[in-house]
């Protein structure tokens, strides 16, 4: 192993200096964030992107694009408040389909809707310019899908994330519902083979989040991963 170890800031910076790439990539959610995740519900580091200088020791002027990558419905590990959980059989359904179990512990992940507001925040958080929206898939098999767009809180309404996960528990889910699409989406390898109820699905996220969806999954395959088109390849600064 000691060949591999070494002082990754020198690293990094003699990379920069010699006109490499970075490409870093963060692990766990953004709302399991130390300092802006949903407090005491979180792990011990800075988990958005904020993170990521502090983490490798690379200044912040550095980065000039975030991609972030989220899923096509919500889901959580462990405890705390889920305003859109589904604790029914189309969570139960959408944990299935998408394998949502924890890999050493096989322990079933919490699933529900796509909350758009814990999403736009996590967004303005990390500073993301595009949208990676995975497990488009997982959704085809549902009559219709819910997108998350408010939270009513005490009876008021606001498409603010709470500060507080007190505030966050007494949040009700404020939906808007989309048609499913109903067609298996793993064979396509095109944009213009994905359904159009699908991508309408995908371009009403980046709609409410407000930031556009890049890029859409269909699968774990590499080749399942498809930009939207080559403005949205150039926008998360991929390739040409």
């Amino acid at each position: 192993m000691k060949p591999y170890v070494a002082d990754t800031n020198h690293l990094l910076h003699d990379a920069v200096a010699d006109g490499k790439k970075l490409l870093f990539e963060g692990a766990q959610g953004a709302l399991l964030d130390i300092d802006h995740g949903t407090f005491p519900f979180v792990t011990s580091s800075n988990s958005s992107g904020v993170g990521i200088t502090g983490g490798s020791g690379v200044p912040p002027k550095w980065i000039n694009k975030v991609i972030g990558v989220i899923k096509s419905y919500s889901t959580r590990v462990g405890g705390g408040p889920f305003p859109t959980e589904l604790d029914n059989e189309v969570g139960a359904k959408i944990r299935d389909l998408g394998n949502e179990y924890g890999t050493t512990t096989g322990r079933p992940r919490r699933c529900g809707w796509f909350d758009a507001v814990a999403v736009r925040y996590s967004a303005r958080l990390s500073g993301v310019d595009a949208l990676s929206l995975m497990m488009l898939d997982v959704m085809s098999h549902l009559d219709e899908i819910k997108i998350c767009t408010a939270y009513r809180i005490d009876g008021v309404e606001t498409n603010l994330f709470p500060s507080n996960a007190d505030d966050l528990r007494r949040a009700e889910p404020v939906y808007e519902t989309l048609p499913g699409w109903n067609h298996d989406v793993t064979a396509a390898r095109s944009i213009e083979e994905i359904p159009e109820l699908a991508m309408s699905f995908a371009n009403r996220v980046g709609e409410i989040v407000g930031v556009p969806v890049a890029m859409v999954s269909v699968g774990p395959d590499r080749a399942q991963s498809i930009f939207v088109d080559g403005n949205a390849q150039q926008m998360a600064g991929v390739g040409g």
